[in-house]
């Protein structure tokens, strides 16, 4: 279920970042949105919506971050949370340039592609049990029940597309992709007559404040999560989900953790 293709992705990062933890743990969904988590957690903070960062200075007494409309922000220090995606399209500069540790930890990495449909039916036709459903071959990665055993919720299931799936999905219309999840679904549930009410894809690919889904260590990355974490760029500081060495990496937990 990695966003990568299988050449790309290390064995030995897998296990440093837990991922049989993830595969074989229980997991826990947010049934109003994860946004619940982020408010929870800017309780009581200055937060400022569209400060689109283009560049970041950051010395030994301070940082300032620069908006791409030209607004400055300075501050006695900084945590730089941006996807590495984001760092490594470069659309946002570093003064001075990052060191060569920070360079060489996101070359280990990588931000594969992760895109999710999101399906709501006029009733469900899959088991009531049916918790996840992973797929080996067709065009999705994995289903789930987005409100799974919630009383009078709506009728929602995710198909969850990774790696090269994604990418496919993701050169086609939206009415195509949902046309295409309708089709392997009927195949896996032959009887059924899915009456489809309305959809939503979500591309992280696509999105240039994301510029991909989960990141995965390349073969020879293993320490390259703690390369990126580690505090050698003056008052600039990291966390995220990339930066996590503990519980499970590249996860939301993980990017708690992180903090």
């Amino acid at each position: 279920h990695l966003p990568g293709r299988i050449d790309d992705v290390g064995v030995l990062g897998l296990v440093h970042d837990g991922v049989l933890k993830l595969e074989t743990g229980l997991n826990h969904r947010v049934v109003e949105g994860y946004d619940r988590l982020v408010e929870q957690i800017a309780g009581g903070l200055d937060v400022e919506h569209g400060f689109v960062v283009s560049e970041i200075r950051w010395a030994p007494d301070g940082v300032a971050i620069v908006a791409a409309d030209g607004r400055e922000i300075s501050a006695r220090a900084a945590v730089c949370t941006l996807p590495v995606g984001v760092l490594k399209s470069e659309s946002v500069r570093f003064v001075p340039d990052l060191p060569e540790s920070k360079r060489a930890a996101l070359q280990a990495m990588e931000m594969g592609p992760v895109l999710k449909i999101l399906l709501q039916f006029e009733q469900r036709f899959w088991p009531e049990r049916l918790a996840t459903l992973a797929c080996g071959a067709g065009p999705v990665t994995l289903y789930w029940s987005v409100f799974y055993r919630a009383p009078d919720a709506p009728v929602v299931l995710t198909a969850y597309c990774t790696g090269p799936r994604a990418l496919a999905m993701g050169r086609v219309s939206e009415d195509e992709a949902a046309a295409i999840v309708l089709g392997d679904l009927r195949r896996m549930f032959p009887k059924a007559a899915p009456k489809l009410i309305a959809c939503r894809r979500i591309d992280w690919g696509s999105d240039p404040m994301s510029c991909g889904g989960y990141t995965f260590l390349r073969p020879g990355g293993t320490g390259a999560r703690a390369r990126l974490a580690a505090a050698d760029t003056g008052m600039l500081f990291w966390a995220g989900s990339a930066t996590a060495t503990r519980t499970i990496a590249a996860t939301v937990e993980g990017a708690f953790e992180s903090g």
